[in-house]
């Protein structure tokens, strides 16, 4: 007599694919990554703007001092602010697209709006130079005549930040024997900050209301 079969229920197979929760997790995962990498691009881009700038800035000085040295019989430019630095362009230290170390590269100022339309041509008229044509303060020298053998802490020239901040947390500074500071708000601002919350998203202001009084020497205009 034969025996019936004896049947033999098998495990089940999971269903294929991923579960929504599996998805929400990964397109999380996916998210955060990109957040993470799109602000380190954005860090490595403004820390490669700040080291452009502060290129500009080495170039206007070193022209400053060869003007004094060379062509000044020892004095520096006798015009204060934005004119100040400017002198480099009217005596043709620094002309031509050499004039691109006048626009800081976290600015939209321009300087080709002259008639010539050719770079540095918004300073071809002397008498109507506006500060959106530069990116750089410069010396008050009327106010602040610039004075003494020390020449490492005579401020020249520093990242205008008006109306926004050349870079958004970080001002490049030029002195008087050439060399460039480049003065972070959270790291060397501290004192600063303390006295106003505003300064981390206007930038450090320059010129006579600035709150670190080596840059009140300056003028924007």
């Amino acid at each position: 007599m034969m025996s019936a079969p004896i049947l033999v229920r098998g495990t089940p197979r999971s269903s294929a694919g991923f579960s929504l929760v599996e998805i929400l997790v990964v397109i999380t995962l996916i998210g955060l990554l990109m957040t993470l990498g799109y602000n380190s691009m954005q860090n490595a881009m403004e820390n490669g703007r700040v080291v452009k700038c502060k290129n500009n800035l080495d170039q206007i000085g070193q022209a400053l001092i060869s003007y004094k040295n060379n062509r000044a019989k020892g004095r520096w430019p006798r015009d204060s602010g934005a004119r100040f630095l400017l002198t480099m362009y009217r005596h043709k230290q620094i002309e031509g697209r050499h004039a691109e170390v006048f626009l800081c590269p976290g600015t939209s100022d321009i300087n080709d709006l002259g008639a010539s339309g050719e770079i540095g041509s918004s300073y071809e008229e002397w008498d109507n130079i506006t500060s959106d044509s530069l990116s750089y303060a410069g010396r008050d020298v009327e106010a602040f005549p610039i004075g003494g053998a020390d020449l490492s802490n005579q401020v020249l020239a520093a990242d205008d930040n008006e109306g926004r901040p050349n870079h958004n947390v970080a001002t490049n500074i030029l002195y008087g024997d050439g060399s460039v500071l480049t003065f972070d708000l959270f790291i060397d601002g501290a004192d600063i900050l303390a006295e106003g919350e505003e300064y981390e998203v206007l930038g450090l202001p320059v010129g006579p209301e600035s709150p670190w009084e080596p840059l009140q020497v300056l003028r924007v205009d």
